[in-house]
């Protein structure tokens, strides 16, 4: 993905969204980027994608701060958030993530997307993310995840024991029980495609 050249990668991943939920483009839809990063912030600006709004939430306080003041000080239509819940792999002094949500409880977008993110999960923060954002849905949005999904899998592995959740595997059945537990449902499920810089992914409605 690094070698593809990161906007000509975020441009794939965002088209791939857009494409799978029946949008045309983001000039009237409200985004939610969960583990943001800066990829999809350069594509937008240097790409000049159309976007009613961007609002990206982050582990890493470095990031952040450099997009809030190089980006959203400059641009009204993105906002940043530092969220400092814990992960195994990226933040393993962070606070619990049942305890934590960054947005105020009103906020509420057209869609969701979080790549990279639910690979580096254990079921049980999943579920909590599933929940969490659930609350942050409009009746009609949509969210688009990406995740380890090995078919032949009966419940969920970590397989990199010397890593924490570097690779998240679940299997497809634990995977659609939580989707479905937390108040979504699946509208496609979609397997790994290195042509598009994705794998498996779920596109998701409100149930």
């Amino acid at each position: 993905m690094i070698a593809a050249g990161y906007e000509h990668s975020g441009e794939t991943l965002i088209n791939l969204v857009t494409r799978l939920a029946g949008i045309v483009d983001l000039r009237d839809i409200d985004v939610l980027d969960v583990g943001c990063g800066v990829r999809h912030v350069m594509t937008i600006i240097n790409r000049g994608l159309q976007i009613k709004s961007y609002t990206g939430v982050e582990l890493s306080k470095a990031i952040v701060d450099f997009l809030k003041e190089n980006v959203e000080a400059h641009d009204r239509r993105f906002r940043f958030f530092h969220w400092n819940v814990r992960n195994e792999m990226y933040n393993p002094k962070g606070g619990s993530l049942l305890s934590k949500d960054p947005l105020a409880a009103s906020d509420r977008f057209d869609l969701i997307w979080l790549f990279s993110v639910f690979t580096h999960l254990d079921p049980s923060d999943s579920e909590t993310m599933l929940r969490l954002l659930r609350r942050h849905v409009r009746e009609n949005g949509r969210l688009f995840f990406s995740a380890f999904i090995d078919e032949e899998l009966d419940g969920f592995e970590d397989r990199v024991k010397e890593l924490p959740l570097q690779k998240a595997y679940y299997g497809q059945g634990l995977m659609e029980s939580l989707i479905a537990k937390c108040g979504w449902k699946i509208d496609y499920f979609g397997k790994r495609d290195p042509d598009h810089f994705i794998q498996h992914h779920y596109l998701c409605s409100p149930a």
